[in-house]
């Protein structure tokens, strides 16, 4: 089934320009008076000054499902998540670290460098790039759970894509076979330099 966190990097802002998938604190409309969500993945453009956005139709669900969570436990701020379980803000490790997670893969959205660009970003899971010298040519990095891990690791491989559009569920069965190579294993702290160093600086 398709996952429904899968959003993606570029769609429209609620001014009608190119909206950039990015982050952003949410008022809603509680029974117990106005609450807060925070880190809601949003389409923004890239103008400061602009105050529209859009909600993903899979993030407006989500919001409602909060949102009566939030209502039966008297919460009135919490972090967007995509987990069905607790996800108030009292400082529950999962909860943390799958927001955490993804406000970083979501930082990506309609990031170029010299060399690739951001085509897709899975939401907490993993970003596709793709190569500005030959479009066929992608790197995956994907978050790799690591048991008892006190750093956060990403994966980052290789792979060729003949198809003109990358979907992530035709991905997913494709990549099935074996066709992905990895070039290494990092934690998140050294992305940074890794994308430098592979794509060259951001544009």
């Amino acid at each position: 089934m398709f996952p429904k966190n899968i959003l993606q990097p570029l769609d429209t802002c609620g001014c009608g320009d190119v909206g950039y998938l990015t982050l952003r604190t949410l008022p809603i409309d509680l029974a117990q008076g106005v609450g807060k969500i925070h880190r809601v993945p949003i389409y923004h453009c890239k103008d400061e000054f602009c105050t529209e956005y859009t909600i993903p139709s899979a993030v407006a669900i989500r919001l409602e499902e909060l949102a009566e969570g939030m209502e039966a436990s008297g919460v009135r701020e919490l972090d967007f998540t995509w987990n069905q379980g607790n996800s108030s803000s009292s400082g529950q490790t999962p909860a943390d670290h799958s927001t955490l997670l993804q406000a970083f893969t979501l930082q990506f959205g309609g990031q170029k460098y010299e060399d690739a660009r951001v085509v897709l970003v899975v939401p907490g899971e993993c970003v596709f790039f793709q190569s500005r010298i030959d479009p066929s040519e992608y790197y995956l990095l994907r978050y790799e759970p690591q048991e008892k891990a006190k750093e956060i690791w990403f994966s980052f491989s290789k792979f060729y894509w003949e198809h003109p559009v990358l979907e992530y569920e035709d991905f997913l069965a494709w990549s099935e076979d074996g066709y992905l190579k990895e070039l290494g294993c990092i934690t998140k702290d050294e992305i940074e330099d890794l994308l430098e160093d592979e794509f060259g600086s951001t544009i």
